[in-house]
């Protein structure tokens, strides 16, 4: 698939570890939505496939509540992500009231920080009103430290990648998309355990070091 033998393991993998996405706010509210969740359902990898339509880019721009800026580029499955240097690039679809999202925010900043020489993650804030200083205390709380970006630019974006990611308009969160040098190999779809995102950092690893 794609010549990527990590995905038959992810896949299975996936039907024992994590956890359903949230569908919409309405359903995410009917949650305990002050509890810390963590995965227990099942989850869903999809494989990109390559398409023969007409090259056309996008771009974007998108910052932090800090005010760094970065702009994202994309044509076709192939993506150019100004100022980072990282071989691997991580875009997570999440929302404040959606319980799986938050329950997976402490992985990302962990495993950002395990991987900072090979891992860029970027979380997308979709479909919220969180104004900067309840952003900065849901990150806190959640320990992430990661990008987070909140620009307007967020859900035109994050349409144009649940396009990518053949989820249509009521994409499912959090919803994970996954770049390697710049080209989109697969998305993941709801919250993932820790050590599955990092047994899938680590294949990456070794396939980049034997294409040499």
């Amino acid at each position: 698939m794609n010549g990527y033998p990590y995905i038959i393991p992810v896949i299975l993998l996936s039907f024992l570890f994590g956890v359903a996405g949230c569908s919409d706010k309405e359903k995410a509210q009917k949650q305990e939505a002050n509890a810390t969740p963590s995965p227990s359902e099942p989850m869903t990898v999809h494989v990109s496939k390559e398409t023969s339509t007409a090259s056309r880019t996008k771009r974007f721009t998108i910052r932090d509540i800090d005010g760094r800026q970065t702009i994202l580029e994309f044509t076709d499955h192939e993506a150019r992500f100004q100022r980072i240097r990282q071989p691997l690039v991580m875009l997570v679809l999440f929302s404040d009231w959606c319980p799986p999202c938050r329950g997976m925010l402490p992985y990302l900043g962990k495993l950002q920080a395990a991987n900072k020489d090979q891992l860029f993650v970027i979380g997308l804030l979709v479909h919220s009103e969180l104004d900067p200083t309840r952003l900065r205390r849901l990150m806190r709380r959640y320990e992430s430290n990661f990008f987070i970006s909140r620009a307007p630019d967020n859900d035109a974006l994050a349409d144009y990648l649940a396009g990518l990611a053949k989820q249509g308009s009521d994409y499912p969160l959090p919803l994970t998309l996954i770049f390697k040098d710049g080209k989109y190999i697969m998305n993941i779809q709801g919250a993932v355990p820790y050590e599955m995102l990092q047994s899938l950092i680590d294949q990456l690893r070794e396939i980049k070091k034997k294409e040499g």
